[in-house]
């Protein structure tokens, strides 16, 4: 019996021990639920860093700069091939002498500037009535009608300024002075200077018509006037190559002037650009332009105005 209880009071301790061993283990086993709390601590500590962030100050904007347009290079396969061009250079035409007529006549030019017989002028125009100095008193009176006379200058009353009495009139030893925009003083007015003068000189009609008469019969004696027949040109819209061609083509013209019945706008934008030629009507043509000229060209359709425009007894 006695053994018996040593055996009970020996396994008692056991136990005892084996308990404490068993009531720790669960206790282990809970501390990681105790443990969960430190997700909270994260979640609180992120606004913090949150604001961390927000303190920092923000980096510039960076703007859109323009890069300057590159050259896309293409390969030989894909380069365009060039057009070619639509009309090839026409060969020049070299000038050559004028087509000759008999006395009292002019020679008649086609359409494409060949020589195709001659037509008789008119007597106004061939021997005109012989006035003498009636040439030259109109070509000055035509170009003194042609000045502007716009030179003017200010005299004491036009220019700015002097409105005050520069000093007293008696008292100061120096001579009296009413204005400092006087003629003597600097910057002062001029004295009898140009202000609106005019040129103008007035011909009677009769002397006006014999002097034109006499200049287009001197053309005609040296057989430089030259009756067109059409002045026709190819396409809608002729170029200044076509005029210069059209031009070689009928001679050695030099600077001529070509009188058409009507104001042909497309002639006259493509001999725009040509010093040498001018174009004109019976209305237009000036006696300036028949004396500068070589060659008169006159289109058959203009003659008779042009032999009314020179006959003295004619009515305006």
């Amino acid at each position: 019996m006695a053994e018996k209880k040593e055996e009970k009071k020996a396994a008692r301790p056991a136990a005892k021990k084996a308990e404490p061993v068993k009531a720790k283990a669960p206790a282990k086993a809970a501390a990681p639920a105790k443990a969960a709390p430190p997700p909270k601590a994260t979640a609180k500590a992120a606004p913090k860093a949150a604001v961390k962030e927000k303190a920092k100050p923000k980096a510039p904007v960076r703007r859109a700069v323009a890069r300057p347009a590159t050259r896309v290079i293409r390969r030989e396969e894909e380069t365009r091939p060039r057009p070619e061009p639509k009309r090839e250079p026409a060969p020049k035409v070299e000038a050559h002498p004028l087509p000759t007529a008999p006395s009292g006549h002019a020679a008649v030019i086609a359409a494409d500037g060949t020589s195709s017989g001659t037509v008789e002028l008119p007597a106004a125009i061939v021997s005109p009535a012989a006035r003498r100095g009636v040439l030259f008193q109109a070509l000055i009176a035509a170009l003194a009608n042609a000045r502007q006379a716009t030179s003017a200058t200010k005299n004491r009353s036009r220019v700015a300024g002097g409105g005050a009495k520069p000093w007293r009139q008696k008292g100061t030893g120096r001579a009296r002075q009413g204005s400092t925009r006087s003629p003597q003083w600097r910057h002062g007015g001029v004295v009898f200077g140009p202000n609106g003068r005019k040129y103008d000189q007035r011909m009677p009609a009769k002397m006006r018509r014999a002097a034109f008469a006499q200049a287009l019969a001197a053309h005609a004696a040296t057989g430089r006037i030259l009756v067109v027949d059409e002045v026709r040109f190819d396409g809608d819209r002729p170029r200044t190559r076509d005029v210069v061609d059209w031009l070689a083509r009928v001679g050695n013209t030099g600077r001529a002037v070509l009188v058409t019945a009507e104001t042909n706008d497309g002639v006259g934008r493509a001999a725009a650009n040509l010093k040498e030629f001018d174009l004109r009507t019976p209305v237009t043509l000036r006696l300036i332009d028949v004396l500068r000229a070589q060659t008169v060209l006159v289109h058959r359709p203009a003659l008779d105005a042009l032999v009314a425009r020179a006959t003295v007894g004619a009515a305006r």
